[in-house]
């Protein structure tokens, strides 16, 4: 009869130690997941930067008649570190109201900081640094009997450029305004020029 007791006793401290020890492995695991859960814990991800806005225009218009082979460019637009206006100029061939990107011919504009211009088909290209503020590029094109160009002069840029610089055939004009929420475009043809006011 004492022997059925003791060994009573036994099995009831045997359970008792097997629930200690299951607690203590529980809290034990429970520890461990809150470590890890502290260590493997992903911070917050950054808002997402709201690119800025692209804002264009198509303006048809007419080279007219250059007189004593000159033909005249003028680009006036509000210059500043962190905005980019272009203008480009080509033929609409397929005549849908918009130059396409591969109807674009010459390229001239305003990059963060810097007046740019691009010959897309003679592939010339080049960058004069100025300050920001209301400014204006103003180019007087010199051109070969069969009407190709020959030379620039200007105030922004002078000198020798490819016959591809110019085209009598150009009847649209394309600005595209990056870093600005509005874009109004103001152009000016007369028989032997073009202006362009943007603001």
């Amino acid at each position: 009869m004492n022997s059925e007791k003791q060994r009573g006793k036994w099995y009831n401290l045997r359970v008792l130690n097997m629930k200690g020890i299951l607690i203590s492995s529980f809290l034990s695991c429970l520890a461990l997941s809150a470590i890890a859960a502290a260590r493997v814990a992903v911070p917050s991800l950054p808002e997402p930067v709201r690119p800025l806005a692209e804002v264009e225009t198509n303006v048809a218009f007419s080279v007219g008649a250059p007189r004593d082979n000159l033909w005249r460019l003028s680009v006036e637009l509000d210059a500043s570190v962190s905005n980019c206006v272009e203008v480009v100029l080509g033929v609409d061939a397929d005549e849908d109201g918009e130059l396409g990107i591969d109807e674009g011919e010459l390229s001239v504009g305003w990059s963060c900081g810097e007046w740019f211009w691009r010959d897309r088909r003679g592939g010339g290209a080049g960058r004069i640094a100025d300050s920001e503020g209301s400014r204006r590029l103003d180019w007087t094109l010199w051109l070969a009997s069969d009407k190709s160009a020959r030379s620039v002069n200007g105030n922004v840029f002078s000198g020798a450029v490819a016959p591809t610089f110019f085209n009598g055939d150009w009847n649209m004009l394309r600005v595209v305004s990056r870093g600005a929420g509005s874009l109004r475009v103001e152009s000016k043809m007369a028989v032997d020029a073009l202006k362009v006011r943007i603001r």
